[in-house]
């Protein structure tokens, strides 16, 4: 039988290993990578002492492990936010931090902390933003000048030269413009390429509210108001007129906002207002010789044929001493017309019942008859005004008159407004073999001036 050698039993002990939870294959082998490979000088050093720290000191390994984390942050880079195709807006960090990007193709922008959007910060002039992709909108415009009345200088400065020198005056006519406006943009250092619209307003802005329309500059309601009424500074000014269609002794009220890219509308600008003219219309009659280019004179208004100016009966035609002068200024967009009208239709006389008929005529070979005739024509030149012409029956030379009917006959007419316009009339007469000699041959002239607004 076989003898048993004593012993006490043996009880293998199992070995106590640290166990770790488990991670990710990604997050293994950046762990791995940190915790093994870190210092390159002495991989076979560090793989033993790593063995040895796994098997048998697992309490120094959590102990070192937290150590290395505290020593050696990991680095984790977003890849995303290097993506040439879009740009990052409000990234945000706390204390301090930067955030970065590895090719430098943009920046992000950063915030440290945030101002109070308390509306208590805010005033008529200004308000204070408090987001980051506020950053991206362009800065609000104001107006640098607005103007319909002004006489002999600007506030504007891209216009026309007779607009900076003269004023609104100088483009629209005696006491500026009633039906336009024109208004220039301070863009406080905005891109070029920044757009712009415009709203207005008869009462400032309380209920009545429209916009500049982007192609015919009248103003239009909301409903209507789109994308092409924004325009740059240089396209809007390029117009001499940039609002239209105004009414006649209005004050209105504009404001101008700013667009440079999707959603980056600016709030409106400050409010700048001016005042429309009424329709101005000016009109003078002076009697004076030839020579009285600047004379004014008082009515009771009367030309004679006396003394060396006679009429005689059979004799040539004669040119009374003095002229018809008359003074014509309007602002009405389509100029004027003036327009003569007889009583009688020529020269009658009472006394021997005849009358010498007024007709558009060369008394040169004709019988006998009367009319007028333009001598002088003058008005301030201006690119923006307009010109007056005579009408082609009264701009002969000779003797060649137009008629003084009983039915109004246009003399002369502007293709715009006017300014200073100043125009001679002669009046010329032949009596015929057979008109009796009498003093009391006469006509009554009316001359109307009619303004095209």
């Amino acid at each position: 039988m076989a003898e048993r050698v004593g012993f006490e039993p043996t009880v293998r002990k199992p070995v106590q290993r640290f166990s770790r939870p488990s991670l990710s294959t990604t997050q293994s082998s950046l762990l791995r990578h940190k915790l093994y490979h870190k210092d390159m000088l002495f991989p076979l050093l560090t793989n033993i002492f790593n063995l040895h720290i796994i098997i048998y000191m697992p309490n120094i390994l959590r102990i070192l492990f937290t150590i290395y984390i505290c020593i050696y942050p990991i680095s984790l880079l977003a890849k995303e936010l290097d993506s040439p195709n879009y740009k990052i807006v409000g990234a945000t960090t706390k204390g301090g931090g930067t955030t970065q990007t590895t090719d430098g193709d943009y920046s992000a922008l950063l915030e440290i902390g945030r101002i109070s959007n308390n509306p208590r910060n805010y005033s008529t002039s200004y308000k204070m933003f408090t987001s980051p992709e506020e950053a991206f909108l362009p800065a609000v415009p104001e107006v640098a000048c607005f103007e319909t009345t002004t006489n002999g200088s600007s506030n504007c400065t891209t216009g026309p030269t007779e607009l900076t020198t003269g004023g609104m005056v100088a483009i629209c006519g005696p006491s500026g413009c009633y039906d336009k406006a024109r208004f220039e943009i301070d863009i406080n250092d905005n891109p070029t390429d920044t757009l712009y619209a415009v709203m207005i307003s008869t009462d400032n802005f309380s209920s009545d509210i429209q916009y500049i329309d982007g192609s015919s500059f009248w103003p239009e309601s909301i409903s209507t108001h789109n994308l092409s009424d924004f325009l740059t500074k240089t396209d809007w000014e390029t117009q001499v007129f940039n609002i239209q269609g105004l009414q006649s002794a209005t004050t209105y009220y504009i404001r101008i906002f700013a667009l440079h890219g999707d959603f980056t509308q600016t709030e409106p600008g400050p409010i700048s207002s001016a005042t429309t003219s009424a329709g101005s219309v000016f009109f003078d009659i002076d009697i004076e010789d030839s020579t009285g280019i600047s004379a004014e004179t008082t009515a009771p208004y009367t030309i004679s044929f006396t003394g060396a100016y006679e009429l005689i009966g059979g004799s040539a035609s004669t040119t009374a001493e003095d002229r018809i002068w008359l003074d014509g200024s309007t602002n009405s967009e389509g100029g004027f017309a003036i327009v003569v009208r007889g009583v009688n239709g020529g020269l009658k006389s009472d006394t021997t019942g005849q009358t010498i008929v007024s007709a558009t005529a060369d008394l040169n070979t004709a019988l006998d008859g009367f009319g007028i005739q333009s001598e002088y024509i003058d008005y301030d030149t201006y690119p923006y005004l307009g010109s007056i012409t005579a009408m082609t029956d009264y701009s002969g030379t000779g003797n060649y008159v137009g008629i003084v009917g009983t039915s109004a006959t246009k003399v002369y007419e502007s293709d715009a407004p006017v300014y200073n316009g100043r125009m001679a009339l002669k009046v010329i007469a032949k009596p015929g073999m057979d008109k009796s000699a009498a003093t009391d041959y006469q006509e009554t002239i009316y001359f109307v001036l009619i303004p095209r607004f």
